[in-house]
């Protein structure tokens, strides 16, 4: 980060605190040591390990992988039973796409359609879901698809607060799996529940959130669209801040 970035978000930070009244910071060691840090040592030079031929052997630039996998997450997942949400469901709707996906779509609960394939984003909502992600020069195989909750019930009543805190963990963990560049929220519960707020969707949207230090976009599901065409325009919006948003990560 830009030191004109880290001042910028010091004095963003200093504005608000004193907002709030926080005018003082008790002298805790580890204020201390921020405010004094220990003058940096010389690092240590280290000799290359040779390789049987005697040469040396190159570092690895390959990046650390994900300490979970989205593997291991299904796998703990299990053949969930955690909540009543489970109960007359055909299949557990965990997921789609690959780690590393540009974006990361998060919906509020499987659909009839969902619970039958076991994927998420089918049917008629799945069909202009693409024709979304596609007007701004996106694919299926540039997403990773997931819902708030990952069972469609036999009375298909929306996801209730308990049923959301005990999946909640599992799509946190494909987050930071997936490592995505941008996450969309859509449908009102999926961006209250990952962003931790009680704003409705109309406050939320048109606005870049953060959630696991991702920026997050808002916006209309498509099943919401289908019933409420007049909000397309709306959810367009929010589509081309995400297009902008992107094109500007591929050039960094």
């Amino acid at each position: 980060m830009a030191l004109a970035e880290l001042a910028r978000d010091a004095r963003n930070l200093l504005a608000f605190q004193e907002a709030m009244g926080i005018d003082s910071y008790p002298a805790t060691p580890g204020l201390r040591r921020f405010l004094h840090p220990d003058p940096p040592t010389a690092p240590k030079t280290q000799t290359p390990a040779a390789t049987e031929s005697g040469r040396p052997r190159r570092a690895s630039t390959t990046p650390p992988a994900s300490a979970i996998s989205l593997a291991d997450i299904r796998e703990e997942l299990g053949e969930c039973r955690r909540c009543g949400r489970h109960e007359g469901r055909k299949k557990i709707v965990f997921g789609e796409g690959e780690v590393g996906a540009k974006l990361f779509i998060v919906g509020e609960l499987p659909a009839g359609e969902d619970d039958a394939a076991g994927l998420p984003f089918q049917g008629e909502a799945g069909k202009l879901l693409m024709k979304m992600v596609g007007a701004i020069g996106l694919s299926r195989a540039d997403l990773y698809l997931a819902t708030l909750v990952k069972c469609h019930p036999a009375d298909g009543h929306e996801p209730r607060p308990e049923e959301i805190a005990l999946c909640h963990p599992f799509l946190l963990q494909q987050i930071n799996a997936v490592r995505p560049k941008i996450i969309c929220a859509m449908g009102g519960l999926a961006a209250q529940a990952l962003l931790h707020s009680k704003k409705n969707l109309l406050q939320l949207r048109g606005a870049w959130h953060s959630c696991q230090q991702i920026p997050l976009m808002p916006t209309f599901s498509p099943a919401f669209l289908l019933r409420n065409p007049e909000m397309k325009k709306a959810a367009w919006v929010d589509l081309q801040l995400i297009q902008k948003r992107l094109a500007t990560a591929v050039l960094r």
